[in-house]
């Protein structure tokens, strides 16, 4: 009884021979070679009879799945190795995403410095510009502001004959009367041009 309990373990490892499941087939195909008719015999008979017949269908339904089941294990072995190097791709990624990031900062970092840098050009472009300007603006001035210089220096020499000149004027005609006086102004100026 143990021995035939025993049978579906062989089955399960592919341990019992296929030639003895092969050679109860022609036994299985006669008409005589069913339970209910085995009954008629013996009681023993009957389940043996039964027994036979499902441990070939078991057989049968083991063939079929074992090369699925090796299947199934070619591609849980190609999906463990394709998890492995997806796990390596992964590390290699966060790894690169972790240099991108660094070198994000430096690139945010240096992006910003040449920011401040061309403003810093710019602002000097702007000084630059109006200090050319200023000094343009100041080149045109520097022949008037020379023949002003010289101007003043000629009238530094008259002007103390100018200023005794106009104080004994203002004293010669302070006494006289408006009408008067305009009209000496008129007269002196005459004179002056």
């Amino acid at each position: 009884m143990e021995a035939l309990l025993g049978l579906v373990d062989l089955i399960d490892n592919q341990q019992l021979k296929a030639r003895n499941v092969k050679e109860m087939r022609p036994i299985m195909m006669e008409e005589t070679f069913t339970p209910e008719i085995m009954k008629t015999k013996s009681e023993c008979a009957s389940g043996l009879c039964d027994f036979i017949l499902n441990i070939v269908q078991y057989y049968d339904v083991v063939e079929s799945v074992e090369p699925k089941r090796l299947e199934v294990r070619d591609f849980e072995a190609k999906l463990a190795a394709a998890n492995e190097k997806k796990a390596l791709v992964d590390a290699q990624v966060a790894e690169l995403e972790e240099k991108l990031g660094k070198l994000m900062v430096i690139y945010d970092k240096a992006m910003n410095d040449k920011k401040e840098a061309v403003d810093e050009a710019a602002r000097c472009e702007r000084k630059l510009d109006l200090a050319n300007r200023l000094v343009s603006a100041l080149g045109s001035e520097l022949t008037r502001w020379q023949q002003s210089i010289e101007d003043l220096t000629e009238y530094l020499k008259v002007i103390i004959g100018d200023v005794l000149l106009s104080s004994a004027f203002v004293s010669y005609v302070g006494p006289f009367n408006k009408e008067f006086r305009n009209m000496i102004m008129d007269e002196f100026i005459t004179f002056f041009r």
